[in-house]
């Protein structure tokens, strides 16, 4: 994505040097031209506004919860065999302490591996979502720029200043949120 920026950043340049160069004799109204064909949005907000994120984190979060009820009845197991190893340790032979000890180590193994894949699960599902949103999103700005002849959309967070006439980041949103709900019905 940086890198993406850079590139934007490097192009914007050499267009405004090309334009300054030449503009000398270019009226205003040419300038005004393409510059209305280089709108911005705030990615950001688009992000955080677009109603699928806060349905797939609702998903997520619900997901994560049966991951967490998992782990905590597998402790409990854990607790139980400890507690009762505890309380029957003075009455077991050698033999039979190594072979509860030996449960109670493997548990721990199996509750330790458990967390963990459940841990990658969610952390790819979030990746996934994401990327997920990313494309939904960069589909609706390449749609809209193609049907209104952009020539560029940048991102606000790489321009220092932009008029804010220029920002089109309330309509991606808005047609992002009618086209979900469309979807979702």
């Amino acid at each position: 994505m940086l890198r993406k920026l850079k590139v934007v950043g490097i192009t914007l340049s050499c267009v405004l040097l090309f334009l300054g160069v030449f503009s000398s004799g270019a009226s205003c109204d040419i300038l005004e031209e393409v510059f209305k064909r280089m709108p911005y949005i705030d990615l950001e907000r688009v992000f955080q506004e677009y109603e699928k994120k806060k349905d797939l984190e609702l998903k997520l979060e619900k997901e994560s919860e049966v991951s967490r009820d998992r782990i905590r009845q597998m402790r409990e197991q854990l607790e139980d065999l400890r507690d009762a190893y505890e309380r029957q340790e003075f009455l077991l032979t050698e033999e039979a302490k190594r072979a509860r000890q030996q449960e109670i180590m493997d548990k721990v193994a199996e509750v330790e591996s458990l967390s963990q894949k459940l841990s990658e699960e969610i952390q790819g599902k979030q990746q996934e979502y994401t990327q997920e949103l990313l494309k939904d999103i960069m589909t609706k700005i390449e749609e809209i720029a193609k049907k209104e002849g952009y020539i560029y959309v940048f991102d606000k967070m790489a321009l220092i200043y932009a008029a804010p006439a220029r920002e089109i980041t309330e309509r991606i949103i808005t047609e992002l949120n009618k086209d979900y709900r469309a979807k979702k019905q």
